[in-house]
């Protein structure tokens, strides 16, 4: 991939972005950059089909001017909030004049889809990412985001997985990508909250978890989304924060447990995941009004 960038040697230490491959690379080209907190770019062009992966901080984003080479391509302008695991898809040829961005410290890792790369990896299919559709800015896709990172590992650690490997993984990033962003793929809309496959997946997760310590970074790696989008999409799905979900759930099982006279509320709190009686009573009555002793003798 090659990007053509303009902007102040202040703003950025390198203005084209890090290459993490070179001739041993077996893959698909990376690179990564590092942006300040806010900052502005000029006259950006991409010559190859790319996928960009964000991490880091929440940002504000506006690009002016964003078109393909594609026919009847118009300039855009495209506004909108980044969050770490989002990513970009930009055809070969996208052409972008201005970007702004204000919020915090973020990194890029790109990754270049060359036609002569991607030729070879899919037995001379010509598919790439659809130049009509233009370029598309804050979408989610965790698999594109996990096979990003699988290939960045091995750049890291001097791919130890080998060549074979390497190659696998990029053959798949290229396959999905043209499979569901290229010119014969279905419009995407942007997510909005799990699916009722992942929301059925974290119900009976959570559910079955309940009395251990259910941690944000679990429940998002099981859904293959960073804890930020997570959070988000969860908010989404579900009406609240994971966190408050879980201490609903705990005390919706306590509620059941209290009705066993037999048992008593020390030990009904330890089942339940609360640390002791004292956290019990505390979250039972933020949520309920009521302590666990009181709803007990109702």
């Amino acid at each position: 991939m090659s990007w053509r960038m303009t902007t102040s040697p202040a703003l950025l230490e390198d203005k084209y972005g890090r290459p993490l491959t070179g001739a041993s690379w077996s893959g698909l080209p990376l690179r990564a950059n590092e942006f300040p907190a806010s900052g502005i770019v000029h006259d950006l062009f991409g010559e190859d089909d790319a996928v960009l992966v964000w991490t880091g901080a929440t940002t504000e984003v506006t690009i002016d001017g964003a078109k393909s080479d594609a026919v009847g391509s118009a300039e855009r302008r495209h506004r909108f909030t980044r969050h770490s695991g989002m990513i970009d898809l930009l055809p070969r040829g996208t052409s972008m004049k201005e970007i702004q961005w204000s919020g915090g410290v973020t990194s890029c890792t790109a990754i270049a889809l060359p036609r002569q790369v991607t030729r070879q990896l899919m037995s001379g299919s010509d598919d790439g990412l659809d130049a009509r559709r233009g370029p598309r800015y804050g979408l989610i896709d965790a698999h594109v985001v996990d096979l990003a990172r699988r290939l960045q590992e091995q750049v890291d650690t001097n791919f130890p997985l080998g060549p074979v490997y390497v190659q696998g993984i990029s053959l798949a990033l290229a396959a999905y990508v043209a499979a569901r962003y290229g010119a014969c793929a279905e419009p995407v809309e942007p997510q909005t909250g799990f699916n009722d496959v992942q929301r059925m997946l974290l119900v009976d997760y959570i559910e079955t978890h309940v009395s251990l310590n259910v941690g944000l970074f679990d429940l998002a790696s099981l859904v293959g989304y960073s804890p930020d989008h997570f959070t988000r999409l969860f908010k989404q799905s579900f009406g609240t924060t994971p966190h408050r979900y879980v201490l609903e759930r705990r005390v919706a099982r306590a509620k059941s447990m209290l009705r066993e006279r037999g048992r008593s509320i020390a030990d009904i709190a330890l089942d339940c995941g609360f640390s002791g009686q004292t956290h019990l009573n505390v979250v039972f009555k933020r949520l309920t009004g009521s302590t666990p002793g009181a709803y007990r003798k109702r």
